[in-house]
């Protein structure tokens, strides 16, 4: 056999067994499942209103975390940018958040939903999430899956009073 071809193959058969010992396995547990209950809200950087859309930047909530995790965390969300018509009561937003488990790390990723008025001091949002950026014990993790979201509004402010969140989903461990 041809030198000119023996080494190329041998060298691509020890790259490729390289590959596949270095190979993590990963353990996949679709029964991810959080509750979320806020008890911080907080105004938004900007809120306006174009005809008869209102539209809010950068707005903070927080709560108390139980789930898969921990029976007991914090978590954090921005909403980066929510957009309800309030005509049809239907809206989106986009955000972040972030779970902090004491003693353990933090999960972290991205939400996108749809947003339904249900009644003028009410209503439910209901989407998507990804979490990857992870610290500590749960460094390496991802998790996705849908969550949704009831709140309401105190009728004197109209600003939000309560609102609470179940999520569902894969966590993936490495």
């Amino acid at each position: 056999m041809n030198k000119k071809i023996l080494m190329p193959t041998i060298l691509l058969l020890v790259l490729s067994m390289m590959m596949i010992s270095s190979a993590k396995s990963i353990t996949k547990d679709p029964n991810y499942w959080d509750h979320i209950v806020f008890d911080v809200f907080d105004y938004p950087d900007k809120l306006w209103y174009a005809d008869d859309v209102m539209k809010i930047k950068d707005m903070h909530w927080s709560g108390s975390y139980e789930g898969t995790f921990a029976n007991e965390g914090t978590f954090d969300v921005w909403f980066e940018h929510l957009s309800l018509n309030l005509k049809t009561g239907k809206g989106t937003y986009s955000g972040k958040w972030l779970i902090i488990i004491p003693g353990q790390g933090t999960v972290a990723g991205s939400a996108r939903g749809k947003l339904t008025a249900t009644g003028p001091l009410s209503g439910t949002t209901s989407g998507t999430y990804a979490g990857t950026n992870c610290t500590g014990s749960f460094e390496g993790i991802k998790k996705m899956g849908i969550y949704s979201l009831w709140y309401e509004m105190d009728p004197a402010t109209g600003w939000f009073t309560d609102a609470e969140m179940d999520a569902t989903g894969t966590v993936i461990y490495p």
